[in-house]
Order: C-alpha cells, then structure tokens, then sequence
C-alpha cells in the first residue's frame, strides 16, 4: 500500500518543519501544534561531530539558535557537523522566533509574546526523539534527510534505517531527501521503508521510469515543477505528488486543481 493511501481523503496539507509560521520549526511545540490543524508533519534531519541525528534544517546553528553567545570560543559558520550532541543540547532553539518574527505572526497579533515566553525553552531534539513522538501521537510525519557531505551515505542510511525499525513507526514516517543515494540505500536495507524523491528545479529525464526505479511512493516538488499531465501521470502508476512550499490559499487550491495529493506549508 502506497503511503499516502492512508488518508482518507483527496488532498492534504503537510505542516513544514512543524506549525512553524506560529512557533519555531522543527521544535517539538511546533510539531505539538500541527496536531489537528494538518494532515502530517514535515521535519529535518542533519548529523552532529558524535555521529548522532538532530532534528534541525540548516547545515549551520547560527539562524536557528544561540550558539555564537554559547559557544563564544568557535568560530563561524557554526557547523553542526563541528558539535557533540552534548554541546548542541546546551543551545536554545526557539529564542530566534521571537526576536526575529519571521512569519509576521507577532506584529500581527496572531500569536502574543505572552504566550510564546510562558512555554519551556526548545532544545534541538534528536531523531529518536521525534520518531518516538510520532509513535505516541500516531500521527504521520516526512523525515527528510539533509545532504551531508560529511559522512558517508551508506553510515547514514543504516543509522536511520535502524533507528526507524526500533522506534516501530515505519507505517507512520516517510523518508524524503534531495539525495536520492540515501534512498536508494534504504530501500536496499529495508524494503518496507517508504521513500519519497525530492526534486527542485530540473525535471528528470524519462522520470516515471526513474521514480519506478526508485520505488518511491511519492514525487516532492517545487511548484515551478507541476504538470498537470505528469502528475496525472504518476497517479495512475502508483505515484503521488506532493509540492513545497505554498502558503497562499488561493495558490493550495489551483494546485490541488492541477491533481497535486499533498501541500507543504508554513500556514495552517
């Protein structure tokens, strides 16, 4: 069964790095919050210096947390492959949302700082954090790996392939990844994760083909990429195409028009 099949309707909406547009991506108050307004949730995962998943987006620490007044002794860019889990667990990750309101959501009044200030200081959180999380709320969720140049693929793709049949939720959580190496070797360590191929600006050649290839059960892409004629396409093999990241609701539903099953988004 396609993964996607779960859901007992035509579209859906996949919170991006969590409800982030009122609190700070992929926290786990922001995965908390996407509960009930979406469909599922999207999150990210990068390695640190020990060799352990954490659930954060940029290959850096400098956007999202304190770790320039923390860690005063390093230097930028403040790679997060450069940090023990350790020292990343002694990072905020949260204060950032405040300062810097990246959604507006603060000015506007849609969230207050009263409110924000009365929750617990988020800390990064580690993979098996969040995959344990997704197994309490049952509720499903896209673990995109990041590309890390760094370590080597076939390390990453037996740690997180590991880590999913441990934690049990290998119904619940679909692997993505701009790195279509990782998925290939997941797929080749366990048939029964499910993959997703991401895709941003260039279309693959004989691309059916390729995704069949793969052994995907669904085609993550940029909106520059939709066609009407292709998804529909992929529909019909098997295939379901999910686009990120669209916060406009006038723009949600022309895409659902144009045969799209799933829309990340920063507004729930």
């Amino acid at each position: 069964m396609n993964f996607f099949d779960r859901f007992d309707k035509e579209h859906i909406i996949i919170a991006h790095r969590g409800y982030r547009s009122i609190r700070a991506e992929n926290t786990l108050d922001a995965f908390k919050e996407a509960i009930g307004k979406s469909d599922m949730f999207e999150f990210d995962v990068q390695y640190t210096k020990d060799f352990i998943p954490v659930v954060i987006h940029d290959d850096t620490l400098c956007r999202t947390t304190n770790a320039k007044s923390i860690f005063k002794d390093k230097v930028s860019p403040y790679y997060v492959k450069d940090f023990t889990l350790k020292e990343i667990k002694e990072l905020d990750n949260s204060e950032w949302f405040l300062k810097s309101d990246p959604f507006g959501t603060i000015d506007t009044g849609e969230i207050d700082t009263d409110t924000l200030y009365s929750l617990p200081n988020s800390f990064i959180s580690t993979l098996d954090t969040i995959l344990e999380f997704i197994k309490d709320e049952d509720f499903p969720a896209n673990l995109e790996i990041k590309d890390s140049k760094y370590f080597d693929s076939e390390k990453i793709a037996k740690d997180i392939s590991h880590r999913m049949r441990s934690a049990d939720i290998l119904d619940s959580c679909i692997v993505s990844s701009f790195n279509h190496a990782y998925l290939k070797l997941l797929k080749k360590l366990d048939k029964d994760i499910k993959i997703a191929a991401l895709f941003e600006k260039e279309e693959r050649a004989e691309l059916l083909k390729y995704l069949k290839e793969l052994d995907v059960d669904a085609y993550h892409i940029d909106k520059s990429l939709v066609k009407k004629d292709k998804i529909k396409l992929l529909k019909d093999n098997g295939i379901y195409t999910n686009v990120y990241t669209i916060n406009d609701s006038e723009e949600k539903k022309s895409l659902f028009n144009e045969g799209v099953k799933g829309i990340f988004t920063d507004k729930l």
